[in-house]
């Protein structure tokens, strides 16, 4: 782009010379036109004044200068986006340093991200008393113009009345900040920030001033998990006051609560900073003695919620105001959820975020799993949230609410729909059908699924024995509605992703639109397997219409791209096999270790029920039938065979990027040989191989062997076990000499293939910045074909020397690459299947 300006003036300031005037080669002398008139000077180029577009000024004045063009006299515009394609910040900083333009060029690049990564588990943590790189940046971001104007006229001040450097008159840096992200470390590491301690409470307070500043903040992270304060929040919710229409650009907000048992000495910023944790406790089963309904678990029919007296702000140890402030979202992720009051303010942002939001995770915390709020209950004195409190602490209701997390999430745009106690009077056989269909020591298909299906299941309650507001509310109104329209909304989310919750079915299939949904994570939540089976039958394809024409599709109601699950079933292939349009799955990560029978879910179902299904569309698969301890062999149910090798790497899944699975050592080589059959495989993770005893770094070698080979193949990162490697590649650029510098120091002939190991970087830091981005730039590019060696072995020369020579010639300059091989952190931000193997959000 820099040398189009350059060329176009170049051949501007040759045109005095008319078109009616003619130069000939030869030395001929010029044919001058008949006319009389002097030469006029053309205008410039229509395509030329096309491009401009209003910058005819800047242009006028480029062609006035005499010199040649030089970086700094290109258009503003043009250098901006120069400056954009700079991607590393050690060279972003050079360019600020450079000149004052360029300075005010680099500098929203610089602080367009504010992302604080922690070290891996094995560094150590450091006893130095040195400030972090968070503090210093968040210094960075806190400090103004102020104490910039103040700088500068103290400098002045000290060199004698001189004008000081203008540059820190406004380094307001934050409002270039667009994305804002703390992640989460080692738990040594990031114990020090906990919101109970004073460094927690300054880290709070410097990211509220700073968060304040950012006018252009999109994307707020938090994934640190030491509890965020609320005056965080409120600086979130303030950034829409700086637009007069009142909407903020921030768009996505990802929060990882902390554990609110925990809570160390206050007064000591050493604290317990590693508090004994208790063993994790079992997958949770529904409860014995109630059956489940489409709405939760029901409860007795003489039930009457506990009613808690409200509390003031000052007793309650939940940061208030959170979520409820926040302006309208379009992704929001809260994880590690304990509390139900972090569950009702999330419902009122949901409400205000109904028309945009797009993409919801939401998880619970461990500990809080077994809690009266984390399960889904269905009765009639229950409800969703309480419409009433103007804040958590005023909550009424109590913390067993109808539909568990879903319908408290969904409580301010969807009513659970409900029989009322006078229909269930009438028809008390109703419930018991409804309770056998989805009871939880029944495995049978459910009945057709309607509407009416979603009525609850528990006995009528009579109006003397409910609460006193229900008693009250129902003698004021004919509807269990408090006197107000029932809520019939959806949300139409893109992205839903659900952890440790459970799932309440009347929720997920009447107040999400599945019509718009493509990507759903389930990970260990109750009745998973319901909600397959009731899916399949409410969005069963429909077939052509009788008497249409020849070839009419069957019509498929659901545009699901992305599934990932750690509970497989029966109910979960047969969703995917009848109710996906054929090859339309892109994504599928499937994980068996939530299963509590001893019987394993078999790969051969999966196999055939999924992946041939959907041969031609898969991208990402992900296999794994590992526990999260790692030390039982249960990963050795989900082994690849050998027929299901031969498969995946016989090109029938030309789209497949990412693949991790378990192997069998004897079909190790094998694979090898057939890999040049998947050029495309971008990424690879074995996770486990059955019968080999060698460390993994031997077999990344074999892998860079065969890619040295056939160098059409686009493998870059490999996972092997608990290791991981990158496998960059080079072309020599020089070499005149004969020789190349090889990426150790080394001196290699032409051609040689250098591989090299690199023990000493293993965080990734020098890694080339290759993204998933440019791996989908290629995604359409032809692959090579393999070269017809036959001819070339059958000619042989008699002159060993000519044979030699012909040799080095037939290899072109630079056309060999040399492959290197480095010991790598698992890239989870880059890599899907990396990212999937821990199998939580």
């Amino acid at each position: 782009m820099a040398s189009s300006p350059d060329s176009s003036h170049s051949n501007l300031k040759e045109l005095p010379v008319p078109h009616s005037q003619m130069r000939h080669e030869n030395g001929q002398h010029l044919l001058e036109s008949s006319s009389s008139e002097a030469p006029v000077r053309e205008p410039p180029i229509p395509n030329l004044s096309k491009l401009l577009r209003g910058k005819g000024r800047e242009w006028e004045a480029i062609k006035a200068k005499s010199r040649p063009l030089q970086l700094l006299d290109l258009p503003v515009d043009i250098l901006r986006l120069i400056v954009k394609e700079v991607t590393h910040t050690n060279d972003l900083t050079s360019l600020a340093l450079t000149n004052s333009t360029l300075y005010s060029l680099t500098v929203p690049h610089i602080y367009a991200r504010f992302d604080i990564v922690w070290p891996d588990d094995t560094v150590p943590p450091s006893d130095s008393k040195n400030v972090d790189a968070l503090t210093y940046g968040l210094a960075t971001l806190c400090l103004g113009s102020k104490f910039a104007q103040r700088t500068r006229w103290l400098r002045g001040t000290s060199l004698g009345g001189q004008e000081a450097s203008g540059r820190l008159v406004n380094n307001q840096y934050a409002k270039y900040t667009r994305k804002f992200s703390l992640g989460n470390g080692p738990k040594d590491w990031t114990s020090e920030y906990m919101v109970t301690k004073e460094s927690g409470k300054m880290l709070g307070t410097l990211v509220a001033i700073a968060v304040g500043k950012m006018v252009n903040l999109e994307t707020f992270i938090w994934d640190m998990p030491t509890g965020v304060l609320s005056e965080v929040f409120m600086a979130l919710a303030s950034l829409q006051d700086y637009y007069p229409g009142g909407e903020s650009k921030l768009d996505k907000v990802w929060i990882r609560w902390h554990d609110n048992t925990d809570i160390p000495d206050a007064s000591s910023s050493t604290g317990i900073s590693s508090p004994l944790q208790p063993p994790p406790p079992q997958p949770l089963v529904p409860i014995v003695g109630t059956t489940v309904t489409p709405v939760g678990n029901t409860l007795p029919s003489d039930f009457q919620p506990t009613i808690p007296q409200p509390i003031k702000y000052s007793e309650s140890h939940v940061e208030y105001p959170t979520f409820s402030v926040l302006p309208p979202l379009r992704s929001l992720t809260v994880l590690e959820i304990d509390e139900i009051s972090y569950l009702d303010e999330m419902s009122v942002l949901i409400e205000r975020s109904k028309s945009r939001l797009r993409e919801l995770r939401v998880g619970i915390s461990q500990k809080a799993r077994a809690s009266d709020f984390a399960q889904a209950w269905d009765n009639y004195a229950l409800q969703q949230v309480d419409h009433d409190a103007r804040w958590p602490g005023e909550n009424r209701i109590g913390d067993k609410r109808l539909g568990g997390v879903l319908g408290v999430l969904v409580g301010r745009v969807y009513d659970i729909q409900r029989k009322s106690a006078k229909n269930q009077e009438k028809d008390p056989d109703g419930p018991s059908q409804e309770q056998d269909s989805f009871g939880s020591s029944t495995s049978h298909v459910p009945q057709p699924f309607t509407h009416a299906d979603f009525a609850t299941t528990s006995q009528a309650i009579p109006q003397s024995q409910w609460p006193p507001h229900v008693a009250t509310t129902s003698s004021q109104s004919k509807h269990p509605y408090a006197g107000r329209k029932r809520l019939d909304g959806k949300l139409q989310l893109e992205t839903l992703e659900l952890e440790r919750v459970p799932l309440s079915l009347q929720v997920c299939t009447r107040a999400i639109d599945w019509s718009v949904l493509t990507n759903l994570t389930i990970l260990d939540c109750m009745f998973a397997d319901n909600l397959w089976r009731i899916l399949k039958k409410q969005f069963h394809p429909t077939p052509p219409a009788h008497g249409s024409s020849a070839g009419t599709p069957t019509q498929y109601h659901l545009a699901l791209k992305q599934i990932h699950t750690d509970i497989p079933s029966n109910s979960l292939i047969n969703f995917i096999k009848e109710t996906l349009a054929p090859n339309s799955l892109e994504v599928l990560f499937l994980q068996d270790r939530r299963r509590v029978t001893v019987q394993a879910f078999k790969l051969d179902q999966v196999f055939k029920g999924a992946i041939k299904r959907h041969r031609a569309s898969l991208k990402k698969l992900l296999l794994d039938s590992s526990d999260e301890s790692g030390e039982s062999r249960r990963w050795a149910n989900w082994i690849l065979t050998s027929e299901m090798v031969t498969y995946i790497t016989s090109g029938r899944m030309p789209k497949l990027r990412e693949l991790a699975a378990a192997l069998d050592y004897k079909d190790w080589h094998p694979f090898l040989q057939r890999l040049p059959n998947i050029p495309q495989l971008r990424s690879l993770h074995i996770t486990r191989i059955d019968g080999h005893i060698a460390g993994p770094k031997e077999l990344a070698f074999q892998l860079v062997d065969i890619i040295t080979l056939r160098p059409e193949i686009q493998l870059c990162y490999v996972g092997i076990g608990t290791k991981c490697f990158e496998i960059l590649e080079t072309r020599p650029s020089d070499r005149s000499n004969g020789s190349t510098m090889g990426l150790g120091g080394n001196h290699h002939g032409n051609g040689a293939i250098v591989i090299d190991m690199d023990d000493d970087n293993d965080d990734g830091s020098d890694a080339d910045e290759e993204t998933e981005d440019d791996d989908d730039a290629n995604d359409n590019e032809t692959n090579a074909t393999p070269a017809d060696l036959g001819d070339d072995m059958t000619e042989v020369s008699d002159d060993a020397e000519s044979e030699t020579d012909s040799l080095q010639e037939s290899d072109p300059v630079g056309s060999a690459a040399r492959f290197r091989l480095r010991e790598i952190l698992f890239y989870d931000d880059k890599v899907a299947i990396f990212k999937a193997r821990h199998g939580r959000l």
